[in-house]
């Protein structure tokens, strides 16, 4: 399939979704590509805070985990998101499933030479973030560990009594189904569909998504193998 995404900040950029399914419509013909849909987050931040409320982006990237999509196309890194972390695992992503990622005004295409490049450099600068705030951090981790104590939010699966780790065993138990359909084949969008079906909340009472499998499955084992 062949997708192009839309996102707007505010529902009062006046004519900045037309404009941008314009650009989209104009570059596929142009190129020669039969976009299948255009799927439109209106109204939301692209800011890494609020990409658990950004549906159509949620749903684009199952279809990509999943193998659907042959090429995504936006009119620029920006509408796709406005997190470097975020926005560099996404195209790793599509790296693995042979997804093409277009973005229009920077003229990036992953399949060439210079969109290569361009994913060289948004991983340079992803690590560079990284440990930028890695040594921001690493005192006052050293403290909590050496004492001991707990750093950050508390892990799913856990609980926290003062600042201490306790095991959730109710939570416990909803990880280790989560690491049988992941073992059985089931993606992260299909677990998360199996616990909103099932009516299972995270930590805070939310639905699950994919991201919210994807780092509760992936973080658990730093603290407890399942």
């Amino acid at each position: 399939m062949n997708i192009g995404y839309i996102r707007n900040s505010t529902l009062k950029q006046e004519n900045s979704v037309e404009t941008q399914r314009k650009l989209i419509d104009d570059y596929s013909e142009l190129n020669g590509i039969k976009i299948d849909e255009i799927i439109i987050d209106e109204g939301i931040s692209g800011g890494g805070d609020k990409v658990t409320l950004r549906q159509g982006y949620n749903r684009i990237l199952g279809m990509i985990e999943d193998g659907l999509v042959d090429n995504l196309i936006v009119i620029s890194i920006s509408r796709w998101g406005r997190n470097l972390g975020e926005t560099y695992k996404s195209v790793k992503l599509m790296e693995t499933t042979n997804t093409k990622f277009i973005s229009i005004k920077e003229h990036i295409d992953t399949s060439s030479p210079y969109g290569k490049f361009t994913l060289n450099i948004l991983s340079s600068l992803f690590e560079m973030e990284l440990e930028m705030i890695k040594e921001r951090t690493r005192d006052t981790l050293r403290v909590k560990k050496e004492n001991n104590k707990v750093y950050g939010v508390t892990p799913y699966g856990f609980d926290r009594v003062g600042d201490n780790l306790v095991e959730n065993q109710k939570e416990k138990r909803l990880i280790k189904k989560m690491y049988k359909l992941k073992t059985d084949g089931l993606s992260c969008n299909d677990i998360s569909n199996y616990l909103k079906r099932n009516r299972h909340k995270t930590k805070n009472g939310g639905d699950w998504t994919r991201q919210n499998v994807y780092k509760v499955i992936k973080n658990h084992t730093q603290y407890q193998q399942v």
